[in-house]
């Protein structure tokens, strides 16, 4: 499992690697889910989120109910209803969600994501991007809403224009999805602790949080195990 990750960059924190992608309502509620996991386990965590593209075959934007019912082949009022169901889940967790909002491809966000991550920012900015989608409010295809969305969290204007305006970090999202497929992950959200213990799909943040503590305790163990 380890051999695909790279090393944690803190002993001392647990590392968790999560895989998703910014368009993803289950990926969305996960998160939330794993860092009210993180908090409540009171122990040092290191998250690492790394680039997974859903559709990146995707062309032009899209109405996400219009995808729904076209790749599910429902109605739109169906679709509605599908959405519905995974907003409800974010509402729970203080997120906010609308079903009106535009999907479109992702791998130029990914790039600006990688830049800010480079830059101490990347949590932050994946946050604003991720939020401003599910608000309705950021369009994915437009560099400008891109570019405003970083600075707003942080990361500096000349650089996040200057990735998306060029091809800069395409390698570091492409090798994010190569780390996912060896690792198996066909979906996601996908997330390994530790190194140790994969969990595919989104769960319950207890379920996070029990796989948490448990693999701090193994790793708590093997160390103990060394200095005997």
């Amino acid at each position: 499992m380890t051999d695909a990750l790279q090393p944690e960059t803190s002993p001392e924190r647990l590392r968790i690697d999560v895989w998703a992608d910014i368009v993803c309502p289950w990926c969305y509620v996960g998160e939330a889910r794993l860092h009210r996991a993180a908090l409540d386990s009171g122990l040092p965590i290191e998250v690492v989120v790394h680039a997974f593209e859903l559709d990146p075959h995707q062309e032009r934007p899209e109405r996400v109910l219009d995808m729904l019912s076209r790749k599910y082949g429902v109605s739109e009022q169906d679709a509605q209803s599908m959405d519905e169901r995974v907003a409800a889940l974010a509402r729970a967790e203080g997120l906010p969600y609308v079903s009106d909002r535009v999907t479109a491809n992702t791998f130029d966000a990914h790039r600006l994501i990688a830049a800010a991550a480079e830059a101490g920012r990347g949590l932050e900015v994946r946050a604003a991007i991720q939020r401003g989608h599910f608000c309705g409010e950021l369009d994915l295809s437009s560099h400008d809403d891109l570019v405003a969305a970083a600075v707003s969290a942080g990361l500096d204007r000349d650089l996040a224009a200057r990735v998306l305006d060029g091809e800069d970090y395409a390698a570091a999202v492409l090798w994010d999805q190569e780390q996912a497929r060896e690792l198996g992950a066909t979906g996601v959200p996908f997330t390994v602790v530790g190194g140790r213990i994969a969990i595919p799909g989104c769960v319950e943040a207890n379920q996070y949080r029990q796989i948490i503590e448990q693999v701090a305790a193994q790793r708590a163990a093997d160390e103990e195990s060394v200095r005997a």
